[in-house]
Formats: C-alpha cells, structure tokens, sequence
C-alpha cells in the first residue's frame, strides 16, 4: 500500500501509525515468548498475568507494560525463577519458543 504524504502532518501521522504497530508486535513478541508452558516451566506460575500480578504490576495494554520499571522486573524475576534480570528471562523465552517452534516443525539438531 503506498501512502501519499504531503506535508510534515501527514508524515507524522504514518510515523505515529507504524510506532504504534510495532509496539504491537512488541507486546505479541513478549506473550508469545512467555507463553504458558514457558511461565509453567520456570516459575511457579501458570501465565504471565498471573506472575505479573504477583508484583502488584497490571499489563493488559502495551502503556501498562511499559510503565512497569525495569528494577522492579529484575526484581520479580530474580525472587520467582531462577533468572536473574528480566533481560536475562525473556532470552531464555526467546531460546525456549525458538526450540518449540523447530520441534514443532519437526527440525533435528546437528
């Protein structure tokens, strides 16, 4: 699709747009990652609501997550995994939904 842009406005409005979608797919990229079986597995949670709202945070919006302070994430996951900084977990997720997907797809190691 391509878009007409005739002024400073318009320019900023399609920046605005596609800021927005990609803090979008951000939020699907963290859900996706700490998934379920991944929040099971290495916490004793059953979801990432669940886990978040043991730190008093709320994350239905993307505004919401980002507010949460990244100290006090470092902070929850090093008292509820065996992770030390939230970096640190949502790697190991990255790690843990990549392998799933391969397993999925049913792709062997070398």
């Amino acid at each position: 699709m391509t878009r007409k842009i005739k002024s400073l406005e318009d320019f900023r409005k399609v920046l605005n747009n596609e800021s927005e979608q990609l803090v979008k797919e951000d939020l699907n990229v963290i859900e996706n990652y700490l998934n379920v079986a991944f929040i099971k597995e290495h916490t004793c949670f059953s979801d990432l609501e669940t886990f978040l709202n043991t730190g008093g945070f709320t994350a239905k919006t993307q505004s919401e997550f980002q507010s949460i302070p990244v100290d006090a994430m470092d902070a929850l996951v090093s008292k509820n995994s065996k992770y030390t900084t939230w970096s640190e977990m949502v790697s190991a997720a990255g790690d843990f939904y990549f392998e799933n997907q391969m397993k999925a797809i049913k792709f062997k190691k070398i």
